[in-house]
């Protein structure tokens, strides 16, 4: 009989070798190597690059290492010509922005990295543009869309002297504009406090008028549930009288309280209306610079970040 062949459990030597089952001599079937690593040394020394695919990968794994090869060639030289693109489409957006022409240069910036997303002078020139030469941080939304690409992209020598540029002007911008935000707020809140006050006593004024109304209300349900309970007993049908004319009267009891209960709950709207930055002109222009002052505070960070990487 023949010896059973041991499959050494070592991952990292045999992670990447496929085995096969073979009938032996005795009739016994046994594991084996399917490619044996002598094949791809013969392929080496015939001058085949062969590219490394996943196992899962079907079309590669139908192809001969001649295709392969070639499919490799092909997508270097692909990415080479979108490379030149690229460089092509920067070169002209320079000489946009030498132009003044700020948009079209990021125009041709967009396109540039669409060609090809990893040349780093593309996002700093987007950068410089946006920020008018490190000067500005008008554009600070825009700027933090392009933290990404910038952060990335950009060799780190480069990214820590354009922060020690900009990032003093982010900090002053996001400082002047905490300033306003708490003037506005300030404000906000005393304005507020004021429309609180008239208010609340419009809302106690309608609460007093509902509950005023309900008292006939319940008073007349009382009356009508009363004698009705017993206008069967009266033989004169005083109570049969009586019992529908309450209840009639409090029908337009309940028409007048849901009267005072609309009052009520315009007057309870009004109070938590008030309480909402966004109900009025000056509550919006708080929660915008709030808004204004949270992408100062991203920009800030991302700048500050990505130069000391």
């Amino acid at each position: 009989m023949a010896e059973e062949r041991l499959i050494d459990d070592d991952r990292d030597k045999d992670k990447d070798r496929k085995y096969r089952f073979r009938i032996n001599e005795d009739g016994e079937e046994e594991l084996e190597i399917a490619e044996e690593p002598e094949d791809e040394q013969q392929d080496a020394e015939d001058g085949l690059d062969i590219p490394k695919f996943e196992e899962d990968d079907e079309e590669a794994v139908d192809k001969t290492p001649e295709q392969l090869a070639a499919e490799r060639e092909r997508a270097e030289r692909e990415r080479a010509a979108r490379e030149c693109n690229a460089l092509a489409l920067l070169q002209k957006a320079k000489a946009a922005m030498a132009e003044g022409k700020q948009s079209y240069a990021l125009t041709l910036l967009d396109s540039a990295v669409k060609e090809c997303g990893d040349i780093g002078e593309a996002y700093s020139l987007r950068m410089e543009i946006l920020s008018e030469g490190y000067t500005s941080a008008v554009r600070a939304e825009d700027c933090v869309d392009a933290l990404d690409g910038y952060s990335e992209h950009v060799p780190a020598d480069e990214r820590g002297e354009i922060s020690k540029k900009f990032a003093p002007v982010v900090r002053a911008a996001l400082e002047e504009q905490e300033k306003e935000n708490a003037l506005l707020k300030a404000e906000n809140d005393e304005k507020k406090k004021e429309r609180r006050l008239f208010f609340a006593s419009g809302y106690k004024r309608a609460l007093t008028r509902f509950s005023i109304a309900l008292i006939p209300l319940i008073l007349f349900v009382t009356l009508g549930i009363g004698f009705g309970s017993v206008m069967y007993a009266d033989e004169g049908g005083v109570y049969y009288v009586l019992a529908i004319a309450f209840f009639a009267a409090a029908g337009i009891s309940l028409v007048v309280s849901v009267f005072f209960a609309r009052l009520l709950a315009a007057a309870a709207r009004k109070v938590r209306v008030n309480e909402s930055d966004s109900s009025t002109a000056l509550g919006r222009q708080y929660l915008e610079g709030k808004r204004k002052e949270e992408v100062l505070r991203q920009l800030y960070d991302g700048i500050y970040r990505a130069g000391t990487k």
